[in-house]
């Protein structure tokens, strides 16, 4: 690495990570301000709301580092502008793309970190976000994302009953199942199951620490407990009904979406819109490169544009970028593109926009 490129990359970093502290204080600020009457109605424990933005913060850093990636490459190549350092370092012999190979080269790295921080933090943030959400705001937060993993109820048929107490979707595992069997409208079975584990190999649910109930005609109770040992338990309902119903894509990591997507093949429901999120994972990461192949050659193109240009322009490119995916994701949910067209296709024309911009300037 060169002495032109440290210093380039040291311009860029400094600015980017106060944008990314701005950023994510204006993030934090706003939501504090829009949940506050909420968590003092809940009457959340203090503990709890720290640990729900601790939890949170991820997120914040997910969707502002694009923003202070565009930022800090307007600012940086900008300042040194117009402050004619670009021209002095053309005069020593360096073109344009040199110059600005090691901003490309730094944000495909970034797009590359922020795939792996997205799937890893962010997925376990938003998991254990919807956790405290579920514990403290269950009726605002089931309202707003019309899932929930406490207290499921199913009806499978007329016939039979299920109640659900917690569902982990990682383990495949639902605890405190409860499962009514009626006759002729008459209650005439109940099994309670401490916990039920899904057995992929005999495609069944395996009980355990259960009790079985057993109503006669004349409301006599017939029990019969077995706590040391674990029996097969075939449903109708299975592992990817409750996943559907209970967990977000976004509280998913990338493989999880992999296999979940799989599941539903083999078993004959419609994957789209959890393939398509799968797919948004990756082509999202992509966005940091995309904004600095874009702010580059914007920022050099006007030497006396003011600094107030760049931030318009940034706020404009990372406003049509967001339109431009989302109304892909639409597309992709409604089926009108493919899964991986409908959140590829506006990173294919960006760079390819972003290509174009960077080989039309002046070198």
């Amino acid at each position: 690495m060169k002495l032109l490129d440290r210093y380039i990359l040291s311009r860029f970093l400094s600015i980017l990570l106060s944008a990314m502290v701005a950023f994510v204080t204006v993030f934090l600020v706003v939501d504090v301000v829009e949940n506050l009457d909420k968590f003092i109605d809940a009457q959340m424990p203090r503990r709890a709301m720290i640990g729900y933005y601790l939890y949170t913060l991820p997120w914040f850093v997910s969707i502002a580092l694009p923003m202070a990636t565009l930022l800090a490459t307007f600012f940086s190549m900008g300042l040194l502008n117009k402050r004619n350092e670009i021209t002095a370092m053309k005069a020593s012999g360096f073109s344009i793309r040199r110059i600005g190979t090691s901003l490309l080269l730094l944000g495909l790295l970034i797009s590359v970190v922020s795939f792996f921080f997205d799937d890893l933090l962010v997925s376990e943030g938003m998991r254990r976000k919807a956790e405290v959400q579920s514990e403290y705001l269950a009726r605002d937060y089931r309202r707003k994302h019309k899932v929930k993993k406490q207290n499921i109820f199913l009806q499978q048929s007329p016939r039979e009953h299920i109640a659900i107490d917690r569902f982990d979707y990682r383990n495949q595992e639902a605890h405190g199942v409860y499962i009514q069997r009626y006759k002729e409208g008459r209650i005439a079975q109940r099994m309670d199951f401490n916990r039920l584990k899904w057995d992929e190999e005999a495609q069944g649910w395996r009980g355990f620490n259960y009790r079985i109930r057993t109503f006669s005609d004349t409301s006599n109770t017939i029990t019969t407990a077995a706590q040391q040992t674990d029996t097969l338990l075939m449903l109708a309902i299975k592992p990817v009904d409750l996943v559907k119903m209970s967990v977000t894509p976004e509280e998913m990591r990338f493989r999880e979406l992999q296999d979940f997507v799989a599941q539903l093949i083999r078993n004959g429901i419609d994957p789209t819109r959890w393939e398509v999120n799968m797919h948004f994972k990756m082509a999202f990461s992509m966005t940091s490169f995309i904004m600095v192949l874009f702010g580059l050659p914007l920022s050099v193109r006007r030497p006396r544009s003011s600094l107030a240009f760049g931030a318009g322009m940034s706020i404009f490119v990372i406003f049509g970028y967001y339109v431009a995916i989302k109304l892909g994701q639409s597309l992709g949910f409604k089926g009108v593109l493919d899964p991986v067209a409908s959140v590829w296709l506006p990173n294919v024309l960006f760079l390819a926009l972003g290509f174009l911009l960077l080989k039309r300037l002046r070198s």
